[in-house]
């Protein structure tokens, strides 16, 4: 859960982008996340003391305001009054209560995901051999990874080479060391219909993960994790079982995506070596809609499916890969 320094600190960025906004769709689309971090800050402020909720109320940052003065000047504010007025028996107790509930992890209704629609032929990788497939689709052709048994016998019992389908599929891309060798791309296939499965176009995807550069790309990419929904979920639950380091290394990889976004609404996540941790700057995780630009192995940008958050869904942290390439 972000707190509320954090929540501060990314109310008073959205306020300086507001300011420097070039058009009315960025106004609006700052307005917008502004409303929403200030309904935050208030949520996560009247936290801190139930009785003084009330006191604690963020003004709404208007386009001449100072947005993180006023935060600050309601804080020294609120800090004068809790010394004034020491807590009677009852607020000790609600104020125990909510550090009990602020101890539980948060709810997110949110996680990492990258899906897709493409449209094409799925043809038999080697005549003789069903256990390997490509998917042609607009005269390019990508190899195809399924993860399920189902779908492996859906393939090999519905073959027809010559049949267009609507393929759901999740982006797979490798990356290799020299950034300037465009990354190897393939597809793992989720579902094949005569219709499209999901609310999206052909070529579409939706893609949430963090919005960053990394080293072994010229692009800034979205990278897409490993969900981690608990200590007994899937790839827990296969990792204590076969504590096999090269099945780990799977099991955690991250897929990173790479997006063309030329107005990106924050800015994408650049590691300094030169800085300390927290003089990085912000890692941002959002969610959007982008389009599959075939031939090129990138993404364009289409729009927001929500606002830009520092509140990261917990997530596998990727394993090191020990040979040549970096998944």
């Amino acid at each position: 859960m972000v707190s509320i320094p954090d929540l501060e600190k990314n109310l008073a960025k959205m306020q300086q982008l507001l300011n420097a906004a070039q058009n009315e769709v960025q106004k609006k689309t700052f307005q917008d996340i502004i409303e929403n971090i200030t309904k935050q800050l208030e949520q996560e402020k009247s936290k801190l003391n139930p009785t003084k909720a009330e006191d604690l109320k963020v003004d709404k940052p208007s386009d001449k305001e100072t947005t993180f003065q006023s935060i600050q000047q309601s804080k020294t504010e609120t800090k004068k009054q809790t010394e004034s007025n020491p807590k009677s028996e009852s607020q000790k107790v609600a104020s125990s209560e909510v550090k009990e509930e602020e101890s539980l992890p948060p709810k997110q209704d949110y996680a990492f995901q990258g899906i897709g629609i493409l449209y094409g032929k799925i043809v038999r990788r080697y005549e003789d051999n069903d256990a390997y497939y490509n998917l042609i689709s607009e005269g390019k052709t990508y190899g195809l990874i399924y993860n399920s048994p189902k779908v492996k016998e859906f393939l090999r019992l519905d073959y027809n080479p010559d049949k267009d389908r609507y393929v759901t599929v999740y982006p797979y891309l490798t990356h290799f060391p020299n950034k300037n060798t465009p990354p190897k791309l393939a597809f793992t296939i989720i579902a094949a219909n005569d219709t499209p499965h999901l609310d999206l176009k052909v070529n579409e995807f939706k893609l949430s993960g963090l919005w960053q550069f990394i080293a072994v790309c010229k692009c800034p990419v979205i990278s897409i994790h490993r969900n981690r929904k608990g200590k007994d979920d899937r790839v827990s639950r296969l990792k204590k079982k076969f504590d096999n380091e090269k099945l780990n290394k799977k099991l955690t990889r991250a897929n990173h995506v790479p997006v063309l976004w030329r107005d990106a609404l924050v800015k994408p996540f650049r590691f300094n070596p030169k800085l300390e941790k927290d003089q990085q700057g912000s890692r941002y995780f959002v969610e959007i809609k982008a389009k599959f630009l075939p031939g090129r192995e990138q993404w364009g940008f289409m729009e927001l499916f929500g606002e830009p958050t520092l509140d990261v869904p917990k997530y596998y942290k990727p394993e090191k890969i020990s040979n040549s390439q970096v998944a």
